[in-house]
């Protein structure tokens, strides 16, 4: 794994939550806040914590952001520090930058700055919750684009004791299998000669209505 340098501007919960994991993974991770608290408490989790405001164009250049692989702004619920920062982070010259959005016409602000990827935690989060709910099977669920899906579900009754080969789910079903999580192991990729237990938690990347139909079995 390529050892990548990521800063966070704004550590409420979604930046704070971001900076954390990626230092977890090994990256080297600058946490920026206004506020001297939140600086605080992210300290003792990431690589270097600094006091900043970010509508401040002097003051993230001071902090050198063009230098970093990715720039994450967790500012969400101001609007205006919100865009502010995304335009003074591209003006910098930041070589690819994540933004969080509150809502729709947000994000398409964020896109005509020059934001490369706008995440929307709230909506993404809820359509994650809707698909548990509905679908018999799936116990987590990842949009990836418009209608296709990355799902962790568990192993439907009928497909239980055949393997791959003869589940033949890729040609019936036009899914694929990433990985099949069992008891504490991921494997992957999985071994389509192994046949499926019925404790075994399927990875699968598709189309939404596909996915539905393989639940089903038909």
């Amino acid at each position: 794994m390529t050892k990548k340098s990521i800063a966070v501007i704004g550590l409420g919960r979604f930046g704070s939550t971001v900076a954390k994991t990626v230092a977890n993974m090994g990256h080297e991770v600058l946490g920026v806040d206004k506020d001297e608290d939140m600086v605080q408490k992210i300290s003792p989790y990431v690589t270097h914590a600094v006091v900043a405001d970010a509508s401040d164009e002097d003051a993230l250049r001071e902090l050198s952001l063009n230098q970093f692989d990715v720039v994450v702004i967790g500012i969400g619920d101001n609007l205006q520090g919100n865009l502010m920062t995304a335009m003074l982070v591209k003006e910098i010259g930041v070589e690819y930058i994540i933004a969080k959005a509150q809502d729709i016409m947000q994000g398409k602000l964020l896109e005509k700055i020059g934001v490369d990827l706008v995440i929307y935690p709230e909506s993404d989060m809820a359509i994650r919750v809707a698909q548990m709910l509905v679908r018999e099977h799936v116990v987590d669920y990842l949009q990836l684009s418009k209608d296709i899906g990355l799902v962790e579900m568990e192993t439907p009754e009928y497909l239980q004791g055949k393997n791959l080969i003869e589940a033949n789910i890729r040609v019936r079903f036009n899914v694929s299998v990433v990985a099949i999580r069992r008891n504490n192991d991921v494997i992957a990729p999985p071994d389509p000669h192994e046949p499926l237990m019925a404790s075994d938690m399927l990875l699968i990347i598709g189309r939404d209505e596909d996915i539905t139909r393989l639940e089903r079995g038909r």
